[in-house]
Parts: C-alpha cells; structure tokens; sequence
C-alpha cells in the first residue's frame, strides 16, 4: 500500500501505556455501537447517528460540533488503514476521504495489472537502415513508429487513466503565485520603459529648457 509509510509514522505518535488511540478508542466506542444500523424513518435529530458528524438540537435547531475533532478523526483513520479496522470505524469525513482513496488505489492496481498483459504494437514496423549515401540520414529508434500513431496512443492512454489513481478527482496544483504569474508581463512593461528612456529624458530637458526662456525677463537688468 502506498500510503504505509505515512500510517505508519503516523500511528506511531499516539501510543502510550494504555494503548493506541484505536484501541482506546474501540473500548469506549465498540464496532456494533461505534456502526450505528439503518436510521429508521422518523429519526431524532437530536441523536447523532455518528460520533464523527455534528448533531443538530431539536430543542434549539443549532449545530454541535461532533464528540471527535477532524485531527483526532484523521490519528483514528490512518491507524484504522494501517491495521485493516477500517471498517470498524463510524462514517465521518475523514473515514469516506481515506475508503475513496484506498478504492482508487485498488482501482489504479487492478488497471496496471490489466495493462501489463497488453503490448503495443504499431501498424508499419520499420527496419533500422543505415544511411546509402553521403547526405542520407539513419532510420532511430525514435522513428520506427509515425507520430500521429505515437500521439493517439498517447491520448488514448491518457483518457483510460483519467479517473484511475491516488490523485484522480483532487483539485490541479497551484502554479505560482500571483505575483509569479505576472512576472512576464510587468518584465516587458520595464523593459519598454528602459527602451524609451533616451526620449523621456530629452522631452523632459525640452519642457524644462522651453519654461525657463518663458521666465526669462525680457529686460537686460
């Protein structure tokens, strides 16, 4: 599993002589009460059908924040992975996040397994040829297979993969910040200004020299 390091490391943190924080968790919050059944079809809003999710009062209509923070959700979760007890945690955010993560790390498994048994092969096979003549360039290895062949596997291998993998449905990496994005434009409006420099100095002397002949008294004395 890829993500055994990081369970690991982290689970490593929150033992102490009375156990992990799993196992004191299972005691206070056993698997059959910890997984509540089916809500019937008049549910108590003020009862919680999860000690993960908040609960909302059916006295006041407010929201309480649920019995366990979204850290300790997280130190529950990743220990729960480690050990194979998934399942034995209530629902919540961060026990959805971590299963749709695992089942797209099975999914993304399963593709590469699938993919190992095929083997591309192009249509027009060319044979490496060396050069005749003076002026005739060698056949590379790079060119046996045509780049429009070459660019629709590619494409084609990119969409079967869209939705496969540990990184499928998570929002793009952020690219630089604003400052770094316009970089390039603010570089090209101070370069246009240094070229222009030479006019704006001379049409400065000009207004300068041209105000101070207007203030020039006409009289000698």
């Amino acid at each position: 599993m890829a993500l055994n390091p990081t369970l690991a490391r982290t689970a490593a943190k929150h033992n102490s002589a009375y156990g992990s924080v799993l196992d004191r968790f299972l005691v206070t919050h056993p698997p059959a009460v910890a997984k509540p059944s089916r809500p019937s079809r008049t549910p108590n809003p003020s009862s919680s059908s999860s000690v993960f999710e908040p609960t909302k009062s059916a006295t006041t209509g407010c929201w309480a924040p649920p019995k366990y923070s979204l850290r300790r959700q997280a130190a529950l979760v990743k220990e729960a992975a480690l050990t194979g007890q998934l399942s034995s945690l209530p629902d919540g955010p961060r026990t959805a996040r971590v299963t749709s993560r695992l089942q797209r790390l099975a999914a993304a498994h399963a593709l590469e397994e699938t993919a190992s048994q095929y083997q591309f092969k192009p249509r027009t096979e060319l044979v490496l040829s060396k050069p005749t003549r003076l002026g005739e360039r060698a056949v590379k290895h790079s060119h046996r297979i045509p780049s429009a062949e070459r660019q629709a596997a590619l494409a084609a291998a990119k969409e079967l993969v869209k939705e496969v993998g540990p990184y499928a449905g998570r929002a793009k990496v952020f690219k630089g910040s604003r400052e770094d994005r316009g970089k390039h434009r603010r570089d090209e409006a101070v370069q246009g200004k240094l070229d222009g420099m030479k006019q704006v100095v001379r049409d400065w002397q000009e207004g300068l020299n041209e105000a101070r002949g207007k203030a020039k008294p006409g009289l000698p004395f």
